[in-house]
């Protein structure tokens, strides 16, 4: 009998019923099936289409709306509301197109590589004092969800700002569709802004260690270490993403 190769298995996740929940509802709030504003099914509806208990529905609606995606309005009117996941300026367009030409992670990390330390350098040059208070205040709340929660939606929203201080707007779609692709992209390879399982802590570490770099180097007003440490985040990133994919 030939020995067993341990290496080959891994173990198996399992997941409660209302986290699959809210990783179909986040599903389609991605794919754009659900727009900002868009209005969720009633509770009962969600109960029946699928086929878990009220109790699982309130803990996945509780989940969305704790972290931003949704909001809940009570009264005759009311229910869950989608929220804007990332600023739309027909970025979907774009999305829906790229993704039927069948764009990979690969073209993806090599765009992120090219683009973003350019941003960064942008952002150190033309930073104003404004800018950096939002920025303490983005790693502010970034911190604090990461001691909560592992994991922050704080981290994607991060490079929206840095595209905003370059003062570029065409900088500023640019990076709303990579930001658009990078959600696309950790969502296939499981990655959450939800929760930080046990299999993803490094990704989640490592990339806010890198952020805060890079933060640093632009609050220094530093072009060019602003653009270094973007460039070594961005590798990290690849290797990150490369073997969460696996």
């Amino acid at each position: 009998m030939s020995s067993i190769d341990n290496q080959k298995y891994k173990p198996i996740k399992v997941q409660r019923a209302s986290d699959l929940v809210v990783k179909e509802i986040w599903k389609l709030i991605l794919g754009g099936e659900l727009k900002p504003g868009d209005k969720l099914p009633s509770e009962r509806e969600l109960v029946e289409q699928f086929e878990v208990s009220k109790v699982t529905i309130r803990e996945a609606l509780h989940k969305l709306e704790t972290y931003g995606h949704i909001t809940r309005k009570r009264g005759q009117n009311g229910g869950s509301i989608v929220l804007d996941i990332i600023p739309e300026q027909g970025i979907n367009i774009l999305v829906d197109y790229l993704n039927l030409k069948k764009f990979t992670v690969n073209q993806l990390i090599e765009a992120r590589s090219l683009i973003e330390p350019l941003v960064a350098r942008l952002a150190a040059e033309n930073v104003t004092s404004a800018d950096i208070e939002e920025l303490k205040e983005n790693l502010a709340s970034h911190e604090r969800d990461y001691q909560e929660r592992g994991c922050s939606k704080c981290g994607w929203q991060f490079y929206l700002l840095l595209a905003k201080f370059t003062k570029n707007e065409i900088f500023v779609v640019v990076q709303e569709l990579l930001v658009r692709f990078l959600l696309d992209t950790e969502f296939s390879a499981g990655i959450s802004d939800l929760e930080s399982p046990q299999e993803q802590k490094d990704y989640d570490t490592l990339t806010f260690e890198g952020q805060k770099r890079v933060a640093d180097a632009i609050m220094k007003k530093n072009p060019d270490l602003a653009e270094e440490e973007m460039k070594k985040l961005r590798r990290t990133w690849a290797d990150l993403i490369t073997r969460m994919r696996t």
